[in-house]
C-alpha cells in the first residue's frame, strides 16, 4: 500500500474493517460512477469529512479497496498447501476452489471484482486494464515458481495455457453478463475444471496424464 493511506492504516482495525466493508459493500452494489461516498461514510458511521481525510477522493478510495481485496483473495488461495503443490493444473484446480469458497463467504467480493472489470468507469479503467495486463506475469512470478514446467510437451508455451485460462473466465463471466442473469460460482467452478482436464490432456506429456 502507498505511504499516502499511513492515516488510514493507523486506525485501530475495528475502524479500518468498518470503513473496508461499507466501501466494498457499496462499490459491490453499484457502478463506480453511481457509488455515493456519503453512503459509504453513512455505512461505516463516519463523517464524509472524516472519509476524505484519509483518502484524497473517491478514486483513492475505491483503488485502495481494489487492492486490499485483491491481497485478501491471493491470502485465501496461497494457504499451507499451496508450496506442496508443483503440478501446474493441481494448484489451478487449488486456487479455483479456494476461490469458491472465499466468494461463497463474502459474496460481495465477486460483485466488486465484476463491476470493477467488465464495467469499469473512464476514471478507472485505465488503472484497471494496466493491473490485467500486469496481474498474469506478476502472479506466474510470485506464486508459480515451484510449478514443474517441464511436465508440459516440448511444443507448447505454459504462459498461453495460462492465458488460456484466464482468457476463458473472462469469456464466461461476459457470456453470463450479458445474459442478464446472476453470476453461479458452483457452475463456474464446473466449467473450470472441465477446461482444466481439456488442457491438460492438451498440453501435458504423456507420462503426466
Amino acid at each position: 500500500m502507498s505511504d499516502r493511506f499511513e492515516r488510514f492504516e493507523s486506525l485501530p482495525e475495528d475502524r479500518r474493517r468498518a470503513i473496508m466493508d461499507a466501501a466494498s459493500e457499496v462499490f459491490g452494489d453499484e457502478d463506480y460512477a453511481r457509488a455515493s461516498t456519503a453512503d459509504i461514510a453513512r455505512r461505516a458511521g463516519v463523517s464524509k469529512s472524516q472519509l476524505f481525510f484519509y483518502f484524497k477522493n473517491k478514486r483513492d478510495l475505491y483503488l485502495y479497496v481494489l487492492t486490499a481485496l485483491t491481497r485478501r483473495v491471493a491470502d485465501a488461495v496461497v494457504d499451507d498447501r499451496w508450496y506442496q503443490i508443483d503440478d501446474f493444473f493441481e494448484i489451478m484446480r487449488h486456487a479455483v476452489t479456494q476461490k469458491a469458497g472465499l466468494v461463497g463467504s463474502s459474496p460481495r467480493i465477486m460483485s466488486f471484482f465484476v463491476r470493477a472489470f467488465y464495467l469499469g468507469h473512464r476514471d478507472v479503467s485505465g488503472v484497471l486494464d494496466a493491473f490485467m495486463t500486469d496481474a498474469v506475469p506478476a502472479m506466474v512470478q510470485t506464486y508459480l515458481g515451484h510449478v514443474r514446467w517441464d511436465r508440459f510437451r516440448e511444443d507448447v508455451d505454459p504462459m498461453r495455457v495460462v492465458r488460456m485460462l484466464v482468457w476463458c473466465g473472462d469469456g464466461y463471466l461476459h457470456e453470463q453478463l450479458r445474459g442478464g442473469g446472476e453470476l453461479d460460482m458452483e457452475a463456474m467452478l464446473s466449467e473450470f475444471l472441465v477446461w482444466l482436464d481439456w488442457l491438460k490432456r492438451a498440453t501435458y506429456k504423456e507420462e503426466y496424464l
